[in-house]
């Protein structure tokens, strides 16, 4: 590749980057299954951090334990501390879509400067599974991951310094503070890419086994010291956290078509996306057969050239073939590993992504010729173009339901206590209630993260009050939950929030909810998609 086509590539590459964005940038809001729920959580620790009020402060507080999925949320409520929310989420997406293909490209350009081309096929993979669920720690965790690599195979064979020593351990830890899972990945891998490249030095150079187990050392005691700190936190979680389900484990065979089928690039409708995720694994079956071909004729030439066998090793053995390593890996973690335990969910889809990421990593650092690169740039934004177009009407869609939340929100006064109703049929609605608390301090009384405990907010249960819907209590209405402490003081919720219809609900509970707005709340909202109920004064 000449210098021209080369600096010409490069940026080509930054114009595929903003073009990427456009999904993101093309409504208010992005919506995703989780995205509402880390606003509404950003806005809350501002709240808190300033001025907690008496209601807020009776239901949530701030996480004192250092726990994972902060990083997120850090720069959520930095940037909601003086922008709307929307430009802070806005922040947040374009650190990580941007973020990610850039720190992608770095990594190959570390062992493999001349080869890139085939890096495209990141793109596709940007608006992922992962992303859609709202999973905004684990993405952000993901650029963290190939910075961190990026950083430890560029420090190699350098003198260790304080510097290098600091950086390394505010990207080990910018990782574990992202997400755990990731976290855990980042040191492993690091760890076997001491041991991968101190065996290649052995084999090709056997004579300086001293100086090799040395750096290896050498190696080991910086990411020890590196990642000291964050392994304790590690260490910590985990032993203060018991299994709290089951777990539960996916058909090998459904495995097996989600690999197949690029599962991890399949967000939305898998109908529609399928056919582009096919033509991706086609793709990427096409240039593997390609690789493997060129490395065996590589191998078959050099033993026709010469007979000393560490040249044919050399010639066969690349140090960009540990990607191709950790692929494997994650490949028989995706097999190994539980999809969910009660604790972790989507485990399987997301070690597919890191599968075919370190994978596409592996066949991008290859030694194809020109009009592969160029052939397999066109397929990677032929896909990545198709699903975006896709992704932009479905996120125009939600986008109007979004909306509808926000305005809906415009009718509640700050520090009043909401009880959301969510009777749509759309999965991705799931959390759409937290837009209502996005820009004010108000207490929404469907916050997933507070349940979880390894968020920054979490419930304060011994002080929450005995909540009232009108007169009747949370244990009278057996079709409906909300935290409520009957040991306290009442407290009836101000207003009542409904998403989706409810006249398809023939149950008595459910029947009873209406009589019970009429007779203790007003209408003062109502969109095609929710209304909004206030308590009566009178």
């Amino acid at each position: 590749m000449n210098s021209k086509f080369h600096a010409a590539e490069k940026y080509f590459f930054l114009v595929v980057i903003g073009i990427n964005l456009v999904p993101v940038l093309s409504g208010k809001f992005f919506p995703t299954l989780d995205g509402a729920a880390h606003l509404y959580n950003s806005q809350l620790i501002n709240s808190l951090l300033i001025d907690d009020g008496a209601t807020l402060g009776m239901f949530f507080g701030i996480n004192e334990e250092p726990v994972p999925n902060w990083t997120g949320h850090i720069i959520l409520s930095l940037f909601n501390s003086f922008l709307p929310s929307f430009i802070a989420e806005k922040i947040l997406l374009l650190f990580y879509l941007i973020g990610l293909p850039l720190a992608f490209r770095r990594l190959i350009d570390a062992t493999s400067p001349n080869h890139k081309l085939v890096s495209y096929l990141v793109f596709p993979f940007t608006y992922s599974a992962v992303f859609y669920l709202g999973f905004y720690n684990f993405s952000i965790a993901i650029v963290f991951l190939f910075i961190a690599l990026n950083y430890w195979i560029r420090l190699e064979n350098k003198t260790i310094s304080f510097k290098n020593c600091l950086t390394l351990f505010t990207l080990i830890t910018l990782t574990y503070f992202s997400h755990i899972f990731v976290f855990g990945i980042l040191v492993f891998l690091i760890g076997l890419y001491i041991c991968y490249e101190g065996i290649v030095q052995l084999i090709t150079d056997f004579k300086k086994v001293n100086l090799i187990l040395i750096n290896s050392l050498r190696s080991s005691g910086l990411l020890l010291i590196s990642s000291l700190l964050p392994l304790l936190l590690f260490y910590l979680y985990f032993s203060t956290r018991s299994n709290s389900g089951e777990s539960i484990y996916l058909d090998p065979s459904l495995l097996v078509e989600w690999i197949k089928e690029v599962r991890p690039t399949i967000a939305l409708n898998e109908t529609i996306e399928k056919v582009y995720t096919k033509k991706i694994f086609l793709a990427l079956l096409v240039l593997t057969i390609i690789a493997l071909f060129l490395r065996i004729y590589r191998v078959v030439s050099a033993q026709k050239s010469t007979a000393n066998f560490r040249t044919i090793i050399k010639t066969g053995l690349n140090r960009t073939d540990f990607w191709l390593l950790a692929s494997v890996v994650m490949l028989l973690l995706y097999f190994y590993l539980p999809d969910s335990n009660g604790s972790a969910g989507y485990v399987s889809v997301r070690l597919a992504l890191l599968f075919f990421l370190f994978y596409i990593l592996w066949l991008s650092s290859q030694k194809f010729p020109i009009w592969i690169g160029i052939l397999s740039i066109g397929i990677a934004l032929y896909c990545s173009f198709g699903l975006n177009h896709y992704y932009l009407s479905a996120t125009k869609s939600l986008t109007i339901v979004a909306q509808d939340c926000i305005n809906a929100s415009k009718y509640i006064k700050p520090n009043t206590v909401v009880l959301p109703l969510n009777y749509s049929d759309n999965w991705l609605h799931g959390h759409f209630s937290n837009y209502l608390g996005v820009d004010k301090p108000i207490v929404i009384l469907e916050n997933y993260e507070s349940d979880t405990g390894y968020f920054p907010i979490i419930w304060k249960d011994a002080s929450i009050p005995h909540t009232l819907l009108g007169n009747t209590s949370q244990t009278e209405l057996s079709c409906l939950k909300w935290k409520s402490n009957d040991l306290n003081p009442s407290h009836v919720i101000d207003y009542v929030f409904i998403l989706g219809n409810n006249d398809t609900k023939t149950d008595s509970c459910s029947q009873s909810i209406p009589v019970i707005l009429d007779i203790s709340y007003r209408l003062v909202y109502r969109s095609d998609h929710c209304k909004l109920y206030e308590l009566k004064n009178d």
